[in-house]
This record gives C-alpha cells, structure tokens and sequence, in this order.
C-alpha cells in the first residue's frame, strides 16, 4: 500500500492528537509513504502555529521541527511542477478544493496505483480522492 499524507495526517505524528494513533498505523502499514514536497512548509507553518497557540510548549518546537525533519526524509516526495500545479488548478475547480488541498490531491493523483490510500482529516479532500479512485483514511474532522 501507498499511503499519502497530507500535512493533516503528518501532524499528529509530531504532536500528541486524538488521532496519532490511527495515523501511526497507517504509516506503519504503509509499504510506502508519499506526499508532495511542499508538506514540509505547511508542517513548519502549523507547527509554529501550535506553539504560538499552546498546543505545546514553545521549548517543545525545536524538538517537534527535529521529528518533522525525521519523517519528512521517509517520504517519497512528489516534485511541483507545471503539469502538477496546473491539474492542482483543474482539481480545485471541480471539487471546490483550497489551493493546498488541491496540490496535495495531484501529488497523490501521481502515484496512484490502485492500493494508493489518502491519508487527511479533511472531508473535502477525501471526497475528491474518492472521486478519482483511492481508497482513504479520515484521521479527524468532517469539513474544509
């Protein structure tokens, strides 16, 4: 199985979540673990922002950017490209996705194989990956 996380499913690896446990499975089944390369931005971005928020202590944030670093060199990365961003744009328009949602849904588009599972807590996302025929793992939520 691919499992493709978007940065809703890396999280919880790094901070202790209601869903950690669901997603650590996931990973740890996972033959193979993908995202896109801008995972690594929108990570640092809601790791800080979990410490500007007191979802962990700010003497926790060099550690949790430490164990994003470790399962960020897991992962079997998606490069951004023209092709990539222009279907990011199609897929966004057809499923009312935001630009983030929609980049990560054809990065995982790309290495679709028929055991490709998305692995988000967003509803929206995972209709769309259901649309285009991947299995997928709701970690938490039911909205955009």
């Amino acid at each position: 199985m691919i499992a493709y996380f978007d940065t809703s499913a890396l999280i919880p690896l790094i901070i202790e979540e209601p869903d950690t446990e669901r997603c650590g499975r996931v990973w740890d089944a996972a033959e193979h673990v993908t995202s896109v390369r801008l995972i690594y931005a929108e990570a640092r971005a809601a790791l800080a922002q979990a410490a500007r928020l007191g979802r962990m202590a700010a003497d926790d944030l060099a550690g949790a950017i430490e164990e994003l670093d470790r399962l960020y060199d897991q992962l079997d990365l998606a490069e951004v490209d023209d092709d990539l961003v222009r279907r990011a744009g199609e897929l966004a328009q057809l499923h009312a996705l935001r630009g983030y949602d929609a980049v990560h849904l054809a990065a995982a588009e790309r290495v679709q194989n028929g055991t490709t599972v998305m692995v988000a807590g967003d509803g929206d996302l995972l209709a769309a990956a259901e649309v285009l025929g991947m299995a997928i793992a709701r970690t938490h939520g039911q909205g955009g």
